[in-house]
């Protein structure tokens, strides 16, 4: 069995025994949220790792869906299962209005256009209070249950934010692997000559934006349970621009940086707000370290120590057969 099937496996084992010997706090107001912005992240990841687009908008399509979900629920009087799908068809929805405007532009331009989109959503928010609630939002938003267990309760909540975290990135892993996938990040490094093999590069990127709304969507459902409530702060600028610095914490190429960056984002915000009322300063610098030091994410560290523990181990492994052999 090889180091990373191991490696893998033992990281499962213990998340999933985690509320069994971690503390309450670490389930509940680290690991649980993590999870919930990994997913956001990880969107972005799909975006700007495999397909080249950074967005600004993520946050917003996730939002989008938690307004989806309590406005069936908490203003419709809609069953839990109808909220999910009218949130997903939201946020799915608008990803696809949201990729035709911006895929004709790239680089900074496609930064620009989503950031403007994700301002005009939060305007309309802000001002609409038959959709949105207005200011205040929607309120008194409660998580459905599942096989008879509450999911207003820790430990629940925690497993079913992990399990969709695990199917999320197994989605995207796989997704990286099929043709589209290959195209995409073919896309991502020469659109031309992809456009000069015949591949329509427009349809691909909207395709793109599209199935990243639905990751995002899934992230805001999971979001808006744990809050209990949606308003307009949730998707102010402050909120967009956190899931971008979670994705470079984590490293925008690899899809496990989206909860790496997401676990050390929540633990620098809980620990630093502890300490000082200037915690974004704090995010703020080692933000900029990570950066400077590894533009990778911390992603690109782990990967580094692993190549020369390998290259460490191959070389002793190298040295002990010579000496048995002499």
């Amino acid at each position: 069995m090889s180091p990373r099937v191991l490696g893998a496996g033992a990281i499962l084992l213990a998340l999933f025994s985690f509320p069994a010997w971690g503390s309450p706090y670490f389930v509940g107001r680290v690991f649980t949220p993590a999870f919930i912005f990994g997913v956001i992240a990880l969107s972005l990841c799909l975006l700007a790792g495999y397909g080249g687009m950074v967005s600004l908008a993520q946050m917003t399509l996730a939002g989008l869906a938690g307004y989806g979900y309590g406005y069936l629920t908490v203003t419709q009087g809609q069953p839990w299962w109808i909220g999910v799908l009218g949130g997903l068809l939201v946020a799915t929805l608008v990803a696809f209005l949201f990729g035709m405007i911006a895929v004709r532009s790239t680089g900074i331009y496609f930064l620009m256009i989503t950031l403007a989109l994700g301002m005009v959503v939060y305007a309309l928010a802000n001002q609409n209070r038959s959709l949105f609630g207005g200011h205040t939002g929607i309120l008194g938003i409660r998580p459905p249950e599942l096989f008879g267990q509450a999911l207003t309760e820790r430990v629940p909540f925690y497993y079913v934010s992990l399990l969709v975290g695990l199917l999320a990135y197994a989605f995207v892993r796989y997704l990286s692997r099929t043709p589209f996938g290959l195209s995409l990040q073919a896309l991502r490094d020469d659109p031309r000559r992809l456009a000069a093999l015949g591949f329509h590069v427009a349809l691909h990127r909207v395709a793109t934006f599209t199935v990243a709304g639905l990751l995002a969507g899934l992230g805001g459902l999971l979001l808006v349970w744990y809050n209990g409530a949606i308003s307009p702060t949730t998707i102010d600028l402050t909120r967009l621009i956190n899931i971008m610095v979670i994705a470079v914490i984590g490293g925008l190429a690899y899809a496990e940086g989206a909860f790496l960056g997401a676990a050390v984002f929540i633990l620098v915000t809980n620990f630093a707000s502890s300490f000082t009322e200037r915690f974004n300063t704090v995010i703020g610098l080692v933000f900029l370290l990570i950066v400077l030091f590894s533009p990778e994410g911390l992603s690109g560290i782990g990967l580094r120590i692993l190549h020369a523990l390998r290259r460490l181990l191959r070389v002793r492994f190298a040295s002990a057969e010579g000496t048995g052999m002499e």
